[in-house]
């Protein structure tokens, strides 16, 4: 199997957590390709041009993160699995779209931003600054449910939304509303900022891939 994504060091591939969780790590070969440059590969493996793309051994390819999550958790050998079975899987779900969602916002947010200030839909903007917000709130207020389960895909998910905010804050670099300019997820969200710093800690989710 290839892994073709975009890899960075300071922000959580949850397809890569969830390979190493599974034990499949040395199966993956990987490819890096940035969807948004001109000599990109990715459209190659994705008619949608868009990372991660799982491509399998007999040449068809898988794509949509949670997709290629699901697809390596269905192999896994150490007995791990993070999409949980019964009732626990729709709360897992849930937490997974919220980090999904905040992930999907903070990028149109910034795409968005690329283009010159008279250019940019200010109001659509304001809806995805407005939808990294709620989803942040949200997380803050389900930290004792994701403290006390067994980590799942919703862990995961959650983790990589935040290191991406992390990353790129389109908040604060396009400064809409009063504070922006400041803005820090982790002011007034203590629970949620220490949950944060302690699920980093697995290794899992610390293990980095070199290229």
């Amino acid at each position: 199997m290839k892994l073709v994504f975009t890899p960075n060091p300071k922000y959580i591939h949850k397809v890569l957590v969830v390979a190493y969780e599974a034990g499949l790590l040395d199966r993956l070969g990987l490819e890096r390709s940035v969807p948004f440059d001109t000599d990109t590969t990715i459209w190659n493996y994705n008619p949608l041009g868009k990372v991660p793309c799982l491509v399998l051994d007999d040449g068809r390819s898988l794509f949509g993160g949670l997709i290629i999550c699901e697809y390596l958790d269905s192999l896994s050998v150490t007995g791990t699995q993070v999409f949980p079975s019964g009732v626990g899987r729709w709360s897992a779900l849930h937490q997974a779209m919220l980090g999904e969602g905040m992930f999907d916002a903070t990028t149109n947010m910034r795409v968005e931003g690329w283009r010159s200030s008279k250019e940019q839909h200010t109001d659509y903007m304001l809806r995805e600054r407005r939808k990294i917000i709620n989803c942040l709130n949200e997380m803050n207020k389900e930290i004792p449910q994701l403290e006390n389960t067994e980590f799942h895909i919703g862990h995961i998910c959650v983790a990589g939304g935040l290191s991406y905010l992390d990353l790129r804050n389109p908040i604060q670099e396009h400064a809409m509303a009063d504070g922006d300019a400041e803005f820090d997820w982790r002011s007034e969200r203590a629970a949620l900022s220490d949950w944060y710093d302690s699920v980093q800690q697995r290794p899992s989710i610390a293990h980095k891939v070199a290229l």
